[in-house]
């Protein structure tokens, strides 16, 4: 009987921290965003939305709000369309402190419009949830 109930503590200890250590990181998430990011991929970013199929966007104007999958390949292809990127990397990784199925990373864009040499960089602020087994994008703001 000892043996079983020792068995069982192990057990409900070993379990959590091998599931643990087999969810995605944020970090390669982020670093997953970056790369669909330089590549111009809106549809790439778009099949990282939550379940809602809702992100929060905001691309450098003054109109921010929460818009369906549709409405962001959209503008990110608009963006996109207007923008040859140079580079875009990440630069912050934090998971939210109260809430550990929540978390932000930043990249460093360095884009120029279509016809000029001289390179801008901004950042993208990229808010994530970790939803389904998977962290999904809820947030992205470029901000100039």
């Amino acid at each position: 009987m000892k043996r079983a109930i020792l068995i069982l503590v192990a057990l409900a200890i070993l379990l959590p921290v091998r599931a643990a250590a087999q969810a995605p990181s944020l970090d390669a998430f982020v670093a997953t965003v970056a790369r669909h990011w330089a590549a111009g991929d809106a549809s790439a970013l778009v099949e990282l939305a939550p379940g809602d199929g809702r992100i929060l966007l905001a691309l450098g104007n003054d109109e921010a709000g929460a818009v369906q999958e549709r409405h962001v390949a959209a503008a990110l292809r608009d963006l996109f369309r207007d923008q040859e990127t140079v580079s875009a990397r990440p630069t912050q990784v934090k998971r939210s402190e109260g809430d550990a199925q929540r978390g932000f990373g930043e990249l460093s864009w360095v884009s120029r419009p279509r016809g000029v040499t001289r390179p801008v960089t901004a950042t993208v602020y990229v808010g994530a949830v970790y939803e389904r087994n998977a962290w999904r994008i809820r947030e992205l703001r470029v901000l100039r």
